[in-house]
Parts: C-alpha cells; sequence; structure tokens
C-alpha cells in the first residue's frame, strides 16, 4: 500500500519525513500568496510544485505567463 500525498484536487505531492511541515496547500491559496512575478524564483517554483502539487504548478506557470504579456 503506498501512502501518497494528493492536493485537493488529486494531484500528487512529493513524500515528506516531516508530515506537519509538509501540509498540503490548496492550489487557491498558493496562486493568490505567491505572486506570480516570482515565476524566475527556482525557490518559489520549487514551494508551488511541492506543496501545491503539479497541476497547481503548471496554472500557477500559466497566470505568471498571462500577467507578462504587456498590455494593449
Amino acid at each position: 500500500m503506498t501512502n501518497e500525498h494528493l492536493t485537493p484536487s488529486g494531484g500528487v505531492v512529493a513524500q515528506c519525513s516531516d508530515e506537519e511541515t509538509c501540509a498540503v496547500v490548496s492550489c487557491a491559496v498558493c496562486l493568490k500568496e505567491i505572486p506570480a512575478d516570482s515565476i524566475k524564483l527556482a525557490d518559489a517554483q520549487d514551494y508551488v510544485q511541492h506543496f501545491c502539487g503539479l497541476d497547481c504548478l503548471e496554472m500557477w506557470q500559466k497566470q505568471a505567463a498571462l500577467c507578462s504579456r504587456p498590455a494593449g
């Protein structure tokens, strides 16, 4: 039996040895609290991937791409 950590939407999150510090954060919280302009920071991408899941990382990257487009 595997004990995978899942995001609220069912995405797999990397295993963590310290359960209390590895709580999964909902994607809505990640998208709201982690600024899209931090997309270039490896630490921010790693955080979103680990604590919010791969599906959320993809949405966050798309949000960042939309925010970086020039207006007009």
